[in-house]
Formats: C-alpha cells, sequence, structure tokens
C-alpha cells in the first residue's frame, strides 16, 4: 500500500474530497442566468414586495367564502357541468384511443402504420388543452361541447401513448403462440394483449379522469362550460369570496377523484389475488378472483356506464352545432393561411423569449419549494403524522388548482406581466414535483442511512450523502419533465395577463388577426418539439 498523500509542511493532507470545479462553475452560471432572467421578465424584489400588500388585501377580499344560496346555486350547476365533461370526454377518449395505442405499438404493427398513429398521437400532445379549446370554441361555439372536444383531444394524446408503450413492454410469448395456432388478429388482441395491458389500461384511465376533472375546470376559463366559466366570471366582477368558495369546490372534487381512482387502480391492479376454490360438476375447480372480486368489478363497469349514459343524456349540447363544425374548422385554418411571418420579430420572439424564461424561472422555484414538502412527506424522513399530513394536503391543493387559475390569481395580486406567470408556474408545479420526489424519497435503500445515522452524522449529512445519490436519477428526472410541461403551461398563461406567448396569440384573435394565431400555434408547435428533443437528450446523457 502506498502511503497517504503528505503536503509541504508534512501533515496529512486535511480535504477527503478535492473542490469539484465544474459544479462550481456551473453553479455560478446558474445564479448568472437567474439573475439575468429575472432582468428580461422584469422581475424586481420592489414589485414582489408591493404585491405582498396588494395580497393581503386581496385574501381579506376572499375570506369568509361566500355560501350564499344564490352562489351555490350557481356553483352546483358549474361543478355537475365539469363533472360531465369529464365523464363524458374520458369515456368517449379511452374509446378512441385504444386503436390509436394499438395501432402505435412497433411489436404488433408494420412501420407505416406506427408512424401514421405516433404523428397522430404527437399532434394530440402537443397544444395545450386550452389552445385546443379555443379552436374549438371557434368551430362550435361556447359551451360544454367544446370542452368535452378539447378534452378528448387531451386524453387521446396521453392514453394512447402510454396504451402503446404499455403493449410494446408486454411479453410476446402467447402473441406467438396465438399466432402459431392460427389465431386471427382480433383473437390474438383479445385473448393475447388485453389481458396483459388490462390493468395498466385501468390505471391510466383512472388517472386520466383525475385529470380532466381538473381540466374541466380549465377549459371554463376561454368559454368550454363548466366551473370555469363561473371561476372566470367571478373574477371579472371582483367576487373574490366566491372565487375562494369555487376554488374550495375544486380542490375537494380533485380530492375525491383521486380517492375513487386509487380505489380503481387498487380493483384492478392486484398482481396476487387471493381467489378461491369452487366445487363443480367435475369437482374443485379454481377461480382467479372470489365472487366478492368479480362483483366489485362488475359494480365498477356498471357504475362507469351509468355515470357515462348520465351525462350524455343530461348535459346541455346543442348538437346543430356540430352540423357546420367542418365548414367552420376549415374556414378557420384558411384564415390562418398564408402565416404572417413579419408578426414574428415585432411581437412574437419577444412573447418566445418570456416564455421559455418564465418556464425555467418557475421550474427552479418549484424545485425549491417541493423540496421542502416532499421531506414533509417522506415517511422515513419525517415520522409524525400531523406534519405528513400537511405535506400532503400541500400537494394536493397546489396541483389541484390548475396553472391558468393560479396566474388569475397572482395577476390580481402583482399585476400583469411575467412575475405572474412564475409565480403561477411554481405553485402548481409543488404538487407534481414534490409527490415524485417524496415517493423517490420513501424508495431509497436504508443501508446507507442507517450507516451514517450509527455513525452519528447530522441530519443534513444523513440527506446529502444517504439520500441524495439514491435520489439523485429521479430528481433530475422530475425536473427534466416538470420544465418541458412548464414550457406547455406558460404559453397559454398569457390569455389572463401572466405574459408569454399567450399575450401575443389573445392579441391576434381579439382582432381577428388569423394569420398572426396561425404564426403563434407555429411557434407554439416548434417550441413544445424542441423542447421534448432537449429534454429526451438530457434524461439519456444525465440519468
Amino acid at each position: 500500500m502506498s502511503a497517504p498523500p503528505v503536503s509541504a509542511g508534512g501533515s496529512l493532507r486535511a480535504r477527503a474530497f478535492p473542490p469539484n470545479w465544474p459544479l462550481r462553475i456551473g453553479a455560478l452560471l446558474f445564479v448568472a442566468y437567474v439573475i439575468y432572467a429575472a432582468g428580461i421578465v422584469d422581475i424586481r424584489w420592489e414589485r414582489f414586495v408591493q404585491g405582498l400588500g396588494n395580497g393581503a388585501r386581496f385574501l381579506g377580499r376572499m375570506f369568509p367564502p361566500n355560501l350564499a344560496h344564490d352562489k351555490m346555486q350557481l356553483l352546483a350547476q358549474g361543478m355537475l357541468e365539469s363533472l360531465q365533461i369529464a365523464i363524458i370526454a374520458t369515456g368517449a377518449g379511452v374509446l378512441l384511443a385504444l386503436p390509436i395505442g394499438l395501432c402505435a405499438a412497433r411489436n404488433l404493427m408494420p412501420l407505416p402504420v406506427t408512424v401514421l398513429a405516433r404523428g397522430l398521437i404527437a399532434l394530440c400532445r402537443t397544444f395545450h388543452p386550452v389552445i385546443v379549446a379555443i379552436l374549438f370554441v371557434k368551430a362550435v361555439g361556447f359551451g360544454a361541447l367544446a370542452g368535452i372536444l378539447a378534452l378528448i383531444v387531451a386524453t387521446i394524446g396521453f392514453i394512447a401513448k402510454l396504451i402503446a408503450e404499455a403493449i410494446e413492454e408486454m411479453s410476446m410469448k402467447p402473441i406467438e403462440a396465438l399466432r402459431a395456432a392460427g389465431s386471427p388478429f382480433l383473437s390474438v388482441v383479445t385473448m393475447g394483449v388485453v389481458p396483459q395491458v388490462l390493468p395498466r389500461f385501468i390505471g391510466f384511465a383512472a388517472y386520466q379522469l383525475d385529470s380532466n376533472l381538473r381540466n374541466s375546470a380549465l377549459v371554463g376559463l376561454v368559454g368550454g362550460g363548466g366551473i370555469g366559466a363561473t371561476l372566470f366570471t367571478a373574477f371579472q366582477r371582483f367576487d373574490y369570496d366566491f372565487v375562494l368558495t369555487i376554488i374550495i369546490a375544486i380542490i375537494l372534487a380533485v380530492m375525491a377523484g383521486e380517492i375513487l381512482s386509487a380505489f380503481m387502480r387498487r380493483v384492478y391492479q392486484d398482481e396476487a389475488p387471493s381467489g378461491e376454490v369452487k366445487i363443480g360438476a367435475a369437482g374443485p375447480v379454481w377461480h382467479r378472483f372470489t365472487t366478492a372480486e368479480r362483483s366489485m368489478r362488475l359494480a365498477f363497469w356498471g357504475l362507469a356506464a351509468l355515470a357515462l349514459g348520465w351525462s350524455v343524456q343530461t348535459i346541455e349540447v346543442i348538437p346543430e352545432f356540430l352540423y357546420d363544425a367542418p365548414a367552420q374548422t376549415v374556414d378557420l385554418f384558411a384564415r390562418m393561411w398564408p402565416i404572417d411571418w413579419a408578426y414574428f420579430p415585432k411581437t412574437v420572439q419577444q412573447a418566445l423569449i418570456e416564455t421559455l424564461h418564465t418556464a425555467t424561472l418557475g421550474t427552479i422555484l418549484a424545485i425549491l419549494l417541493a423540496t421542502p414538502v416532499a421531506l414533509m412527506c417522506a415517511r422515513n424522513i419525517t415520522s409524525s403524522a400531523w406534519v405528513n399530513t400537511l405535506g400532503r394536503f400541500i400537494l394536493v391543493a397546489t396541483r389541484s388548482v390548475h396553472t391558468l387559475v393560479w396566474a388569475l390569481f397572482f395577476v390580481a395580486v402583482f399585476g400583469p406581466g411575467a412575475l405572474a406567470g412564475v409565480l403561477a408556474v411554481a405553485v402548481h408545479s409543488i404538487g407534481f414535483t414534490g409527490k415524485f420526489l417524496a415517493e423517490a424519497i420513501e424508495e431509497a435503500k436504508p443501508g446507507p442511512i442507517e450507516a451514517l445515522r450509527a455513525a452519528g452524522a447530522p441530519w443534513g449529512s444523513v440527506l446529502l450523502k444517504g439520500f441524495w445519490p439514491q435520489v439523485k436519477p429521479a430528481f433530475l428526472a422530475v425536473s427534466l419533465f416538470r420544465w418541458d410541461i412548464n414550457v406547455r403551461e406558460s404559453a397559454v398563461l398569457g390569455l389572463v395577463g401572466a405574459g408569454g406567448l399567450g399575450v401575443a396569440l389573445q392579441a391576434a384573435m381579439d382582432n381577428l388577426y388569423w394569420d398572426q394565431v396561425g404564426l403563434v400555434l407555429a411557434v407554439i408547435f416548434a417550441v413544445v418539439v424542441v423542447t421534448e428533443i432537449v429534454t429526451a437528450t438530457l434524461r439519456a446523457k444525465v440519468i
């Protein structure tokens, strides 16, 4: 063995770890970017402090919540319509996503079919539901129908992508056996594919119902019906105590939706069901599921069918608007062509820069805010049940209220501009980032943590040396994925005055300059594609 290195004075080197200069330089560049981006989007400390005073007065006008009888009637009507929109959009979107996801699976379909299906999925996922809702409002008019169609498009993009990935990850042995036996394609799908992907499909559908319940409040802000229209009207009338009532109702509805979706996943994603043995004419027969489990599954399908039928029968939709929807859509896109490229350097370029800075600064702030909340939620770090419950409530509450609704709130407090957009993106992202970070912390292996604690390491050292090396890959993945989402979110915040491309889009629509609207949509499409490529590349290299 070689002797430990000795310094010029003859003593052992005290520093076990040499300084990481690339990391230090990267940290300096990071701080420099934050200062630069904050200056570009006019985020100043004086403006923030002034907004805190406005926020105190704003919150004072929100309390107590307005529970008047006429307000409760409006709330009930809006929430009922939002629930109907979510149920119909989820049911129709899932049914349409199934064949599209099947066609997108490369292990089942030929290349031309998968390319076409994946292109359709990418198109459905590219534009934010608000932008899709705006286009449908122009095509079929204001009301629930536009919101339903917008959420169907979002559902197709989400469910079809995940179904295709689930099919590609399944075992091919049952498929090959069925093909060798000469089974037709439909039999291969029903007997070989469906049994393998059904549990995951139910989980995807349950999550999408929960997501559509949140987004149904979102599309109403642009005329797509539901509680969002009631919320936006209350903001315009400065009826802030009723705004708080609506927000509380949305949070409670989303929490109920999460409980329902968790129950559905538990019923259908049981990997080791108990089963039962029944005595038949031919002797004992083992059944995979017990009578109670089969009854529960049948009850779920019955309730789902009843809910979908009730929603279709009771929601106020004018079917006549569908008759000329194709003609209106063709006319709308015809007005967008040719695109007014001269509008880019005048307005869109600056709005694009502001959007990217808003998304990046909002993501950074979200990570800073979500990290302590995640530590509160992680049971292997925080043993107090009260602290865990508080942390989980923060996660649910922040992600239950959509970014556009948070933007409305922060615009009222801090005024129009990118500051409201950054804060809206950050607060809404706390729920997503904190949830996945807390799960990653709870999944950390206890061995290194226990060794550090046994050695008497302080709490900070346990986090830095025990948890961080294990959580780092998930942390980077969640941060990159959230930034990708926040770029889409930031592109529409300007519709409520929070800066970015949404301001340019709203101005072009207000003036009926559809060639400029086409330019903004083309820029959003290009930005989303580029950010997906960038995040995929970074995940492959860093994680």
